[in-house]
């Protein structure tokens, strides 16, 4: 599962960057944003940085660079189910679970979660 993770990150990162130029609603959405939002495991061995700079849109792979937010799974297996699912249900009973943590500023991650949600429909 963990190249399917490394996949699923890499499609996620291509979509955003393609959205930064051609989502009108997305780019309003950014504005300004500075901030530096990871996925990755509890373990840190496996993990994605995506850097937000005024409507910029790079990325870092990796579960070890500094971040203001991270969405942290318990491992890649339970990361790729419930990301590729892309259920609420699913993902809050990760998190009831103990199998996905939020670590930093909780409001950066709801902020990333809803770009993506507004790319992704």
């Amino acid at each position: 599962m963990l190249m399917k993770l490394r996949l699923l990150l890499f499609v996620l990162y291509q979509k955003l960057k393609s959205a930064t130029k051609k989502n009108a609603a997305y780019r309003s959405f950014l504005g300004n944003m500075q901030v530096k939002i990871m996925i990755k495991t509890a373990d840190g061995k496996h993990g994605r940085l995506f850097i937000f700079d005024k409507g910029k849109l790079s990325t870092l792979t990796g579960g070890t660079h500094p971040y203001d937010a991270a969405l942290v799974w318990s491992d890649s297996d339970t990361a790729f189910k419930v990301l590729s699912s892309r259920s609420d249900e699913q993902t809050f009973r990760a998190a009831a679970d103990g199998k996905l943590k939020v670590d930093g500023m909780v409001a950066y991650v709801q902020w990333f979660t809803d770009g993506v949600r507004l790319v992704m429909k």
